[in-house]
């Protein structure tokens, strides 16, 4: 192992006397790459220069805007060497070869949903695979883009994010086949595709045409998916996987090699990155732009926050009538749940709401799920951190805009709040878009992500 310096490079061949003749020809510039006095850039200039131009076999077009660190290289070992000792080892051959199925599994699914997949990796696959187990699917070619072309500064938003022109409704029809969605532009194209196979199996094994369209080409689905058979396959594959232990041993070994590396780094070149970070002018933790990126909108105020803002609705809405009394079936007003469970205002406090998410909640979801409880009480969450109640989630969006109302106020911090879709019923979407637009929950420092749980047998054996 050797450490390459930012600032010199010198060719492994050359020696003194020679950098001596040409330092008198380059007007002393040799004597100052051989003290560290040039910048990276102009030493990979003079070093191009001196043996004949960016074509020399070890020089290196450097980025002068790139940070001066220093370098970490392993040497010792080529490819031939590896060649060999793979082959000594059947467990290395085989590990290497489950890490390429599950990258070409990964790079399946990452095409199928629209997502770019790294082209580095995408190269080496197909040089690795032969093809043999890459799938034929569509790809998002896009150009290479580098930091400049992000913009440091937000979108800019004017006016309210509903007034906005909704599109007309579509024609496209879909169908389910295999257990997976086939979507076609319209009902036309479903039914030819259907009678095409319908013709085709009443002929047997003769080979027919496939449907067409209006203009004559194949009738396609417009988005492409995988059998339910394809899935149960790759899915089994995975988990063999992951219950392989060379394999796992394999991959820690290489999980702790790129981790030593980085803390090699770190020491290294920590003083350097603090040194360019102080350089920037007006930005430090503070004025940076945050994102919290997995928030759940239940849980996005601090329990202080939730503390303070019941006790000002049990004095505010003491008498508003918030739930149905399931044994009576008569509704309940908050003073009267409050009644019931023998607490009042004064009495509550933050150990007694118990919503933080300590250390026994590691590994274990189910006690994840009871902190979403103010004083464990699954009626409180559906009174206040619900959008789907006897209120309408009128509470649930008001400490929502209390926390957006923070966001805005500090500037530069945002948030991307999740809220659920069960698919328990066709109506959830129009209800919470009615939730969002009724009391205005919106601001310029969130948008939202709406996650499906994967909660369907359970679901399933609710409805059954």
């Amino acid at each position: 192992m050797f450490w390459n310096n930012g600032s010199c490079f010198f060719h492994a061949c050359s020696c003194k006397t020679e950098l001596n003749s040409i330092n008198s020809i380059h007007g002393g510039k040799f004597q100052n790459l051989k003290e560290g006095k040039l910048s990276r850039h102009a030493s990979s200039e003079l070093l191009d220069e001196k043996d004949g131009g960016a074509s020399a076999s070890y020089s290196r077009n450097f980025d002068p805007n790139a940070p001066d660190f220093q370098r970490v290289s392993i040497s010792g070992y080529d490819d031939l060497h590896i060649a060999r000792e793979l082959a000594a080892c059947d467990d290395l051959v085989r590990c290497a070869q489950e890490l390429c199925d599950a990258l070409a599994i990964r790079q399946k699914y990452m095409r199928l949903a629209g997502q770019a997949f790294p082209s580095i990796v995408d190269r080496f696959l197909h040089a690795s695979l032969n093809n043999q187990k890459l799938p034929n699917l569509p790809t998002q070619s896009s150009a290479r883009r580098t930091i400049l072309d992000y913009s440091i500064h937000p979108p800019i938003r004017s006016g309210r994010p509903y007034d906005c022109k909704i599109p007309a409704a579509s024609e496209h029809v879909f169908r389910i086949r295999q257990g997976h969605f086939e979507v076609y532009a319209n009902a036309e194209d479903l039914q030819r595709k259907v009678e095409a196979e319908e013709q085709r199996q009443k002929q047997g094994d003769a080979v027919l045409p496939n449907a067409t369209g209006k203009a004559g080409e194949l009738l396609t689905p417009l988005f492409f998916g995988v059998s339910r058979e394809e899935w149960w396959k790759d899915y089994s594959t995975i988990r063999i996987m992951m219950q392989d232990g060379p394999l796992k041993s394999f991959c820690f070994r290489k999980l702790r090699f790129l981790e030593t590396k980085f803390v090699l780094h770190a020491n290294l070149n920590e003083n350097r990155e603090m040194a360019a970070q102080k350089l920037v002018p007006h930005r430090d933790f503070y004025n940076i732009r945050k994102v919290d990126g997995h928030l759940h909108a239940s849980s996005c105020m601090n329990q202080k926050h939730l503390l303070r803002f019941i006790k000002r609705q049990m004095k505010v809405d003491a008498d508003e009538h918030v739930v149905v009394d399931k044994t009576s079936g008569k509704p309940m007003t908050l003073s009267e749940v409050f009644r019931s469970m023998n607490l009042t205002a004064y009495d509550l406090n933050v150990d007694m709401l118990d919503v933080h998410a300590d250390r026994n909640t590691f590994h274990r979801f189910d006690k994840f799920n009871t902190k979403y409880n103010p004083i464990g009480q699954s009626l409180l969450r559906d009174i206040f951190l619900k959008t789907d109640n006897y209120v309408h989630g009128k509470f649930f969006a008001m400490i929502l805009k209390e926390v957006m109302k923070d966001l805005e106020e500090s500037k530069y911090q945002n948030a991307e709040p999740r809220l659920s879709v069960y698919g328990r019923s066709i109506d959830e979407w129009d209800k919470l878009a009615k939730w969002a637009v009724d009391f205005e929950v919106w601001s310029p420092n969130v948008v939202w992500m709406i996650q499906v749980p994967r909660l369907y047998f359970k679901t399933l054996r609710k409805a059954s």
